[in-house]
């Protein structure tokens, strides 16, 4: 036998750490297979059994990979570790060029990818492939806030997606802002469907499923979005066909009659700084006009010689202030979200009016 060859020689204790990550392997392979996903988060739509069975077979190969990588890591910073008694001519591991290692562990992983990139290649077209939709609709994405428009609204839905059982979906996805420059990358987000979809300003990208499981589930965005990016995320409502009739119903009621009447002079100021707070000064300072985060600062908003006007260039008085504090923004200043989005009643809009107003100096 060679020199070389006895220098690739793997010893006993090589195989017997092999044998013991083995088993280690083989424990946790048991283990992704009974483990129960769908216990610990709920499957609501009908692709969400195939992505949870390609996650498992992703875990399943997973876990070899881990314990052999970090188990030679181990095994051989402990076996071939500098001893006193070595001489400084001492080398590490002798596998270093072992061609049958080398081969095997080449043609594992890529046999893994290949396998995945087919079972996926399988899996992924029922979100992404056209199909028949009985619900076809647009999720738009903004600073902070989603937008849902359902064909026969007149006006569009905040951050409260409402979809009918087992009624097959397509949304289209995508991101907006009012000036290029605003423009960021947001994500829909749903767990329990198994869909993540990026909404990218200017892409617009249809994904397809059936929700079949009644109940409400989180739309969480992902992305980090900007400062406000920790308020953004909405609701998925799960209803019967009837209840999503009588919800629709109400949506078109509400968008006939235009939106509720705001009465600005009963409102309760401690009420509404406490509001304030909590749902304005992410964007807003309660400070002079140049005090920006996002929009202006709001202190004399109703009496300041250098800021007559609002942003939409009307007069700045209570009236007005709740007008666009009831139907939103969107301008040189950026967007607002309308009530329905910020989660306001008429009444919250009033407290805040009666807030601002104590603001003046």
């Amino acid at each position: 036998m060679s020199h070389d060859q006895d220098q690739n020689k793997l010893d006993g204790g090589f195989w017997r750490a092999v044998i013991v990550m083995g088993i280690i392997s083989a424990l946790g392979m048991w283990g992704i297979v009974v483990f129960p996903i769908e216990d610990y988060l709920k499957e609501a739509a009908q692709q969400a059994a195939d992505i949870d069975w390609l996650f498992k077979f992703m875990a399943f190969f997973s876990v070899p990979i881990l314990v052999y990588v970090n188990g030679f890591i181990i095994y051989f910073v402990v076996r071939y570790r500098k001893r006193a008694s070595d001489s400084i001519q001492a080398t590490g591991s002798p596998i270093h060029d072992h061609a049958g290692l080398e081969t095997w562990w080449t043609i594992i992983p890529a046999a893994l990818m290949l396998a995945l990139g087919l079972l996926s290649y399988n899996v992924l077209p029922k979100y992404y492939g056209a199909q028949a939709a009985t619900v076809t609709m647009e999720a738009i994405g903004h600073k902070w806030d989603y937008e849902f428009r359902y064909p026969g609204l007149t006006q569009s839905v905040y951050n409260d997606l409402y979809l009918p059982i087992n009624v097959p979906v397509t949304i289209d996805i995508t991101s907006a802002e009012a000036r290029a420059d605003d423009a960021v990358i947001h994500s829909f987000w749903v767990p329990e469907f198994r869909i993540k979809q990026d909404m990218v300003p200017g892409m617009v990208v249809p994904i397809h499923f059936t929700p079949n499981r009644p109940g409400t589930y989180r739309i969480i965005c992902t992305e980090f979005c900007g400062v406000g990016h920790s308020h953004m995320w909405g609701s998925v409502h799960i209803v019967s066909q009837a209840e999503f009739d009588a919800w629709f119903a109400a949506q078109q009621k509400q968008g006939a009659s235009g939106g509720p009447r705001i009465n600005v002079a009963t409102g309760d100021a401690g009420a509404g700084q406490a509001l304030f707070q909590q749902k304005c000064s992410v964007c807003h300072n309660a400070a002079p006009f140049d005090q920006r985060k996002v929009g202006p600062g709001l202190a004399d908003i109703f009496d300041d010689p250098q800021h007559p006007t609002l942003v939409d260039a009307k007069k700045a008085n209570p009236a007005d202030v709740a007008e666009i504090l009831e139907k939103g923004y969107t301008g040189s200043m950026g967007s607002m979200p309308n009530m329905q989005a910020n989660g306001l009643s008429s009444t919250d809009i009033a407290n805040l009016i009666a807030y601002l107003k104590t603001l003046h100096k």
